[in-house]
């Protein structure tokens, strides 16, 4: 992809766009999106060759149409897209401020949407599908999954849905749409297929070495595993995968962990792992994806043997045996915008051992509180260089990508715990679509399908335990029709929920907001998503 003319016409108006857009986007960063967006590595000097053409500050026409696709390839390439670009602090392109927008609680599927990429990769569908009018299909596609939520004669809960979705979207245009798409034969098949592929879980990723071991690590990122048997409810979607070890391993994001495994010492196989991503004894062979049966699901082999960074927590009562400080800082206060955490956090480094390995680490990092009375609650630690690594610029990093602290570990115990006892247990997001989605009978009901699905994510990846079992009405009633506001400012949308007096489940609201946070969800727009109380 290094040459001009090789590079595809969307991506060379992807381009040209961005850089019209702000004009002091580098190359590097340019790279680095196109990798996210299209899974294309283009070459900084390629990039360069396009602004040239162009004269860098010509006017950009019109976006090329995409040559139409066959099924096989557009749901082939809803597998490997990304859908969670790298949580980052400072976002390459900041949202203009944007006055409040009313929007509702529906914001919770639209975030399971964003994990699994199903209303962007039917959107796609349809483009490329014989049906004439290609103006506005993504959202009009959206308008269309989410309409039969609210049926509202009057069209207050639509208006409020169409602010989430930021278009205006009539429930005439809708059915219009629907009417139009019923027409243009197989798509109900093609969407489909497209969803059932997309609805596939990753329990695990396993990291493979030159040296013949193996790292574990669960989908959700929390920690490494000396086994693929991770808990079910650690899986992420198969897009959400692939975009972490893109960023990750391919690109030069850190892999930002919950926290390190062990209690007396650190484990073998998290220390083989940052081993290995320090390529200073090692490398990383190949990297693979397990489904929820231990199935492969996909594999990555890496074309480079390069440093990577990662990043980390360590818990007070972790490792006192096999942990030196060699020095700590003065702690200062810290303000995290997002939430509004206010934490003091001072400069530390740390020798961190290992006794099967027999080698130990030298890391710089942050420890963090929450008063300055109080002892040090957390430490996080990176291989990140000086400016990267700084105190103030790593605890942004670790807390962009976990927030919460405290709870989180709580949470994350809590469902080990239940997996425990419970282990031969689980429920399969794909196999509930399969079933869904078997013989629908028009292809309206393949997107009211759709809508359960995410419903089903919601209620088992955002809420409590106790939602599983419920059902859309229930979840609809106690959450998707809260009133809500969302604001765009500084890369993100912050979304504020406005519960009515006497609301009974403002603490599952919570822990939805929660778990959303730490998902690390970008919109459309780029802008991270957050919620809020």
């Amino acid at each position: 992809m290094g040459v001009i003319h090789k590079l595809k016409p969307e991506i060379r108006q992807f381009i040209l766009d961005e850089k019209r857009v702000n004009p002091a986007l580098s190359c590097r960063s340019l790279s680095c999106l196109l990798l996210q967006k299209f899974q294309a590595d283009v070459s900084k000097s390629s990039i360069n060759s396009v602004f040239k053409e162009a004269g860098l500050s010509m006017p950009v026409g019109r976006t090329r149409l995409k040559k139409k696709e066959s099924l096989r390839e557009a749901i082939q390439g809803a597998l490997r897209l990304a859908t969670k670009p790298e949580v980052v602090p400072e976002p390459v392109f900041p949202v203009q401020p944007q006055a409040e927008i009313e929007c509702s609680g529906a914001i919770l599927l639209k975030a399971a949407d964003c994990l699994i990429g199903g209303s962007r990769h039917i959107a796609e569908l349809i483009k490329n599908s014989p049906y004439a009018d290609k103006s506005n299909i993504t959202a009009k596609t959206e308008s269309l999954i989410y309409s039969s939520l609210f049926e509202d004669p009057e069209g207050g809960q639509l208006d409020k849905l169409q602010g989430l979705l930021g278009q205006g979207i009539s429930r005439e245009d809708i059915n219009s749409y629907l009417n139009d798409l019923q027409g243009v034969m197989s798509l109900e098949g093609d969407i489909s297929q497209a969803i059932e592929g997309l609805t596939k879980e990753a329990r695990c990723i396993k990291i493979d070495f030159s040296t013949d071991e193996s790292s574990y690590i669960d989908g959700h990122m929390y920690t490494v595993w000396p086994t693929p048997n991770t808990p079910y409810c650690f899986s992420t979607t198969i897009c959400n995968a692939n975009s972490c070890i893109n960023m990750h391993f391919n690109d030069v994001s850190p892999l930002v962990l919950f926290t390190a495994p062990g209690y007396n010492s650190p484990t073998k196989e998290f220390f083989n792992l940052i081993l290995g991503l320090e390529s200073k004894n090692k490398e990383i062979a190949g990297i693979r994806v397990y489904g929820n049966k231990l199935e492969e699901l996909s594999s990555i082999y890496s074309k480079e043997n390069k440093k990577r960074y990662f990043v980390f927590a360590m818990w007070p009562w972790q490792f006192i045996d096999y942990r030196k400080v060699i020095e700590i800082g003065e702690f200062k206060p810290f303000y995290f915008e997002p939430t509004g955490l206010n934490l003091y956090c001072a400069g530390i480094e740390i020798k961190l051992s290992q006794p099967d390995v027999s080698q130990s680490l030298a890391l710089k990092g942050c420890a963090l509180k929450t008063t300055l009375s109080e002892k040090t609650k957390l430490v996080v630690l990176s291989n990140l260089a000086f400016e990267e690594g700084r105190p103030e610029k790593l605890t942004n990093i670790y807390l962009s990508r976990w927030p919460n602290l405290g709870e989180t570990f709580h949470d994350y115990s809590r469902k080990i715990e239940l997996f425990t006892y419970t282990g031969s247990s689980q429920r399969s997001l794909s196999a509930e679509a399969a079933r869904q989605l078997q013989n629908p009978p028009r292809l309206k009901a393949v997107f009211e399908n759709y809508l359960e699905i995410l419903d089903l994510y919601v209620r088992w990846h955002f809420l409590p335990e106790e939602f599983k079992d419920k059902d859309l009405p229930a979840a609809r009633e106690h959450f998707y029709g809260l009133n809500a506001i969302m604001k765009r400012e500084d890369g993100r949308s912050v979304v504020k929920f406005s519960p009515p007096e006497g609301y009974l489940f403002l603490k599952e609201l919570e822990y939805a907001c929660h778990r959303i946070n730490e998902s690390g969800i970008f919109l459309e727009d780029r802008s991270r998503l957050w919620c809020l109380l």
